[in-house]
């Protein structure tokens, strides 16, 4: 009879520790703590049912921050792919220097978003700012602007400065993906007289459905878990103009000391994230069924 050996699962047990500790035990103990009534430092919690979700699913700031997510994850993941693209192909064409150009578009991605925040916060500051300052200085002083202090310019800057830092990452999935599109096909698509706009819509747009999808799932997930930037920045202000599902958890928890309603945000969102990325899964799995 075959003989089963258990040691090996002595190598895999700190693995699977780490993950229950870390990763299952904080998911089950915020859906514990979502209905209680519980400050975070008391002992004592309060069973409450669903009162911390009927709080939640009335709360006006909730449909502000639903709108600041949808608006910032559209604009992101659309322009983000788009120049990720474009780049892309002008590198995939091998020009000249096209190695330092890639590391220089890349290079953002590399900082952290505190730093990235931080010298942003200088730059767009209203007074002494840099891009205010150069404004003035070259008679566009009617163009400069309470940046980060005026709700409708405070989002806008913040979607800016987020597709600027992750632009150099959507151009390299395209660029890896690029690189597996194998040479024949543009050969005989040039044979058959197609031009280069030709193959870029009949050949790599459809060719990189997969990166699309991958760079889709990212980045609604990193536009729903997005703290970095608006917190450094405005801390979710002004007046909620920022607010994301991050900063207002961070808000409940430690400013307001409201862990129950933090908790009960905390798998709203955890919900939205497992049904967009599940929708979004089946419909990659749809295509590439389809296409075989």
């Amino acid at each position: 009879m075959r003989k089963y050996h258990y040691s090996g699962y002595l190598f895999i047990a700190p693995l699977v520790i780490l993950f229950l500790i870390f990763i299952v035990y904080p998911v089950f103990f915020n859906v514990f703590i979502s209905f209680h009534e519980w400050n975070g430092i008391d002992l004592e919690r309060m069973f409450t049912g669903f009162s911390n979700y009927r709080k939640l699913f009335t709360d006006p700031v909730l449909l502000i921050i639903l709108r600041n997510f949808i608006i910032f994850a559209t604009l992101t993941i659309v322009i983000q792919a788009f120049l990720g693209m474009i780049f892309a192909t002008y590198f995939f064409r091998n020009l000249n220097f096209s190695g330092l150009y890639r590391t220089l578009i890349y290079l953002p991605v590399v900082a952290t978003p505190a730093i990235i925040g931080s010298i942003f916060s200088k730059i767009l500051e209203t007074n002494l700012g840099d891009l205010n300052t150069l404004l003035r200085s070259a008679g566009l002083g009617f163009l400069a602007q309470q940046w980060l202090a005026l709700p409708r310019w405070a989002l806008v800057s913040i979607t800016g400065i987020n597709i600027w830092q992750w632009t150099g990452y959507s151009m390299l999935v395209y660029y890896a993906n690029m690189l597996n599109i194998p040479e024949d096909v543009y050969e005989a698509a040039t044979i058959d007289g197609a031009g280069q706009v030709q193959q870029f819509f009949r050949i790599s747009f459809p060719m990189l459905r997969g990166a699309h999808f991958t760079l889709a799932i990212l980045g609604i997930l990193g536009s729903l878990k997005c703290f970095d930037l608006p917190y450094i920045l405005t801390k979710g202000g002004p007046n909620h103009a920022t607010e994301f599902f991050s900063t207002y958890i961070y808000q409940k928890s430690f400013d307001l000391f409201d862990q129950g309603g933090s908790s009960a945000l905390v798998i709203l969102m955890f919900m939205i994230a497992l049904v967009i990325t599940g929708v979004q899964m089946k419909l990659y799995n749809k295509n590439e069924k389809e296409r075989v």
